[in-house]
């Protein structure tokens, strides 16, 4: 395992951004931005799942430790309004997990993959997978180079791939999970996905939002348009 380095500016400004945007459309930014992690933290997150970090999100972590679970404060008797709405941090649902939950989820996927022999994956779930156009990501149902960082609560994902097709890069973040069988990439690294999130939040209208959700506190933005 490499040293893992401070967030470099990119990081820093992107983030600052995100949660500068975010503020600017309503979210209750101080509640659901947790402390950063420690070196130590993510080193022992890396040791997990025996693999470095994308340097991009491992900056990110030192800088947020992953959001508060926006569900978690969610409440209709709250009388949330603009300024105090809770949400994914990372659009149509992706919750941004704190360093710990990373490994968890990876160890849990990676306890689904060691239940199956070999070839049987192939056999009965990667025949289900397709890849978007020429998308550089590998058409498999799993992979342990695929790093959850962001999850839906439904056993969907946003991973950051370790091991991209040709043509694609290191840490590319893509869609992967028991309900997403389209892969796909959805930003280059973790400064472009921040960077999507902000051009994102530009384009919404609360107005638009569901009712019952916004009765609640909760406001959701698209981060891919269908």
């Amino acid at each position: 395992m490499t040293d893992i380095l401070p967030p470099d500016a990119h990081v820093q400004d992107a983030w600052t951004a995100l949660l500068d945007a975010l503020a600017r459309a309503g979210y209750a930014v101080d509640e659901l931005a947790r402390p950063g992690a420690s070196p130590a933290q993510i080193g022992t997150a890396q040791e997990t799942v025996g693999r470095t970090l994308p340097a991009d999100l491992a900056g990110l972590y030192q800088l947020n430790d992953g959001q508060t679970n926006y569900a978690d404060l969610a409440d209709e008797d709250a009388g949330r309004e603009r300024g105090r709405w809770v949400g994914p941090v990372f659009g149509d649902g992706w919750t941004f997990d704190p360093i710990g939950e990373l490994a968890d989820t990876w160890t849990h996927l990676e306890n689904i993959r060691a239940h199956f022999k070999p070839g049987e994956m192939a056999q009965e779930l990667d025949r289900a997978v397709t890849v978007r156009g020429d998308d550089p990501v590998m058409g498999v149902y799993s992979s342990p180079d695929w790093i959850p960082f962001a999850s839906d609560g439904g056993g969907n994902f946003l991973a950051a791939d370790l091991a991209p097709r040709p043509g694609g890069t290191v840490g590319q973040v893509i869609v992967i999970g028991r309900d997403e069988d389209l892969r796909r990439v959805i930003a280059p690294g973790i400064v472009e996905l921040l960077r999507l999130c902000v051009e994102r939040l530009g384009d919404l209208d609360p107005e638009q939002a569901d009712p019952e959700e916004l009765a609640e506190g909760v406001l959701l933005y698209d981060l891919e348009f269908s």
